[in-house]
């Protein structure tokens, strides 16, 4: 057993107040590319205007069709929580200190059993949908599949609001937005969590977005142990390898592990 597994189960055991920060390399094994890295990644088809507000707004249609549709083919709802999923449900289990901070949208922590307390889905979720006018009550309280209409994209037709009749978007961060766009990202959770966590896991992340650069630099500023769980080492230039812990293999049969 390599030295970094054991900090970590260390930590994990012994931590009141711990934040597992999970990214898309944790539900590869739930069959769902990742989004930059691997041959079949998300992030190598997609263009980085189109995932925007700003493009939205432009053609709400074409971003419908082109982008959104077009682009995100897979339906995460069909897809089962692997055994990191369920391993991280367990060990937060009982733990009311400890919180699941997740950049992913396919609400596998959540179907996992980790209870909503403790889950902050901070880049959105798939499958809910949100009024783009900012005032209506469709904004604060999103739709689900089951009230938005998705075929009416392919007769050319932009799904719309069920409140006031306004376009629908995915209830996801876009790449113009901040984390603050919308409750329902609960960002000032989840940086209180950060900033009073005895320690930090990042699990299948490649460190490439705000929330984890916000984390790594709380880590740093408070000499916290901040652990890297994926399948190649650390690389990222703006934290320092000697800083993150490295604990190298899959998610799915590392995090089981710890239970035992």
């Amino acid at each position: 057993m390599d030295r970094g597994f054991q900090a970590l189960s260390r930590a994990v055991a012994e931590s009141e107040r711990l934040v597992w920060l999970t990214g898309a390399g944790l539900s590869v094994a739930s069959g769902i590319p990742a989004y930059r890295t691997g041959p079949e990644a998300v992030w190598d088809r997609m263009v980085t205007e189109w995932g925007t507000n700003a493009r939205f707004r432009r053609d709400p249609l074409a971003w419908w069709r082109e982008f959104w549709l077009g682009l995100h083919d897979l339906d995460p709802r069909g897809r089962r929580p692997n055994l990191g999923h369920d391993a991280i449900t367990t060990l937060v289990g009982g733990r009311p200190g400890h919180v699941v901070v997740t950049q992913n949208v396919d609400a596998l922590h959540a179907r996992s059993g980790v209870r909503a307390a403790q889950l902050i889905e901070i880049h959105g979720r798939h499958g809910l949908y949100r009024c783009t006018e900012a005032g209506c009550r469709g904004f604060f309280e999103p739709a689900t599949d089951a009230e938005v209409d998705l075929a009416v994209v392919a007769r050319g037709e932009i799904p719309t609001c069920g409140v006031c009749g306004a376009p629908v978007r995915p209830l996801v961060l876009l790449f113009d937005e901040t984390y603050d766009s919308h409750p329902f990202y609960r960002a000032d959770e989840a940086f209180r969590a950060l900033e009073r966590a005895d320690a930090i896991v990042f699990v299948g992340t490649s460190h490439a977005v705000g929330v984890t650069e916000i984390a790594q630099q709380m880590a740093a500023r408070r000499r916290i142990p901040a652990f890297h769980v994926n399948i190649a080492p650390y690389e990222h230039q703006g934290f320092g390898r000697a800083a993150m812990i490295d604990v190298i293999g899959r998610a799915e049969e590392l995090l089981p592990r710890l239970l035992r």
